[in-house]
């Protein structure tokens, strides 16, 4: 495929946030910074707010300035989330600083997603990142990105291109509510079951539990008594995770062990904010480590350290999705392995450490300033009323499979991602015809 080379300035009008001092306010217009710039998405866990007067004074519609952003235009992260880039929608509504850049594309000579994942891509990122002036962050002048090399065939040949990539997107983002929805009916079964015990109400008040077979409906009891937590099931002894669950500290690691190997240490970079498995967290590692400090995929881990000053990691388990690139996964020394000395209860015991109740005790057990520690004994020491192993077996039975389904979607989502990454270039070199791509995403 034969198409012109130019550069980013030629094509597009570039600018970048506010630079004024900005006063935040408790309600307003959305106000971001690179920090909430993912790749392909917006992170608004953490936002600052501004007055509308502030948004129409700094983002003024008559400005000759690239600033007050509009649909079709590419943000991406200068400082902070080097390179991280985001294609702004008709449904958005913010303002942004001066660490964000932004790209508005000619719409007579670039589409506007075709442009999004060119640099989206990680030649240009790799490029993008050869141009990291800060010694830290990372950061990128104006001027320099209007220099980058940027590929432009005819915009119809652009608008396929971007079409294929965005059909596996999209494929991609229903694999994330499927998942989003699995997690949280499996949590919704645990709270009803576990923690509201819905079963024994409906039994005392003489009616069949809800949604629930009479095989399981006889493992509840019949009544709430009194106990040191409050009105408990009939039969629950009052226990310690300790009395159930193994903890296992990870391998402490220096950084010249951080070398090219198959085999990965799952570090505090593998949990999301809130709880839950990232698959980008593993630093490969050629150091020793002692065989109790395997992960093997399915396993349950904690976080032990948190640097994010809201406690937003520390005592939030995830289960360990498989790494097929890796012979074998290692946990590192911020990360605990939890194995229920059961071999039916790793759901359960997931679902009892993604209570609330757990959380709030877990953090009690936090110290440090700036970063976070968390004791084994914060875990072990928290006191639950614990039901039978025949209950624990059958609610184990009902969310094993939803949380294989979490991985195979995840793992599918991985594979389609790296198909979008390796088709851009592919396709602009002319190695994969259009119509052969086309066919293959339809395939998928």
């Amino acid at each position: 495929m034969s198409f012109e080379v130019k550069s980013i300035g030629e094509v597009c009008s570039v600018g970048d946030g506010a630079h004024s001092k900005v006063t935040r306010v408790d309600e307003g217009i959305p106000y971001l910074t690179s920090k909430n710039i993912g790749q392909g998405f917006l992170k608004l866990d953490k936002l600052d707010y501004i007055s509308e007067e502030s948004f129409e004074k700094l983002f003024s519609k008559d400005s000759k300035a690239t600033r007050r952003p509009q649909a079709g235009d590419v943000l991406f992260g200068i400082i902070g989330s080097f390179g991280n880039t985001y294609l702004y929608k008709k449904s958005d509504f913010f303002g942004f600083s001066s660490s964000i850049g932004i790209l508005r594309p000619d719409p007579e000579l670039l589409d506007s997603e075709f442009l999004y994942y060119v640099v989206s891509s990680k030649k240009f990122r790799d490029n993008h990142a050869n141009h990291n002036s800060g010694s830290v962050q990372g950061y990128t002048n104006i001027p320099t990105v209007k220099g980058l090399a940027i590929p432009v065939p005819s915009l119809i040949v652009q608008k396929r291109i971007a079409n294929i990539l965005k059909s596996l997107d999209r494929k991609i983002t229903v694999n994330q509510q499927t998942n989003q929805t699995l997690e949280q009916m499996a949590q919704a079964i645990f709270k009803s079951w576990f923690v509201d015990f819905d079963p024994v109400k409906a039994k005392m008040n003489g009616e069949q539990p809800e949604g629930m077979d009479a095989a399981t409906a006889s493992l509840f009891p019949e009544k709430l008594v009194e106990s040191e937590l409050g009105l408990i099931p009939d039969g629950w002894l009052v226990d310690q995770i300790g009395a159930h669950v193994d903890v296992t500290k990870g391998k402490s690691y220096k950084s010249v062990e951080l070398q090219e190997s198959t085999t990965a240490l799952v570090t505090l970079k593998s949990f999301k904010r809130g709880g839950g498995y990232r698959m980008d967290g593993l630093k490969e590692y050629t150091g020793t480590y002692k065989p109790q400090q395997v992960i093997k995929a399915g396993e349950l881990v904690m976080s032990l350290t948190d640097v994010t000053q809201a406690a937003e990691i520390i005592g939030k388990p995830a289960l360990v999705i498989d790494a097929p690139q890796y012979d074998t996964l290692v946990a590192s020394l911020d990360v605990a392995i939890l194995r229920p000395k059961e071999s039916t209860a790793k759901q359960y015991y997931y679902g009892l450490m993604s209570t609330y109740r757990f959380h709030r005790y877990a953090e009690s057990f936090a110290t440090g300033t700036t970063v976070l520690h968390l004791s084994s004994k914060g875990i072990t020491t928290f006191k639950y009323a614990c039901p039978s192993a025949e209950l624990v077996k059958k609610y184990n039975e009902f969310a094993t499979p939803i949380f294989d389904k979490i991985q195979a979607n995840i793992l599918e989502s991985q594979e389609l991602a790296k198909l979008r990454d390796l088709l851009l270039p592919k396709l602009l070199s002319g190695e994969i015809e259009l119509g052969t791509s086309e066919e293959l995403v339809e395939a998928i």
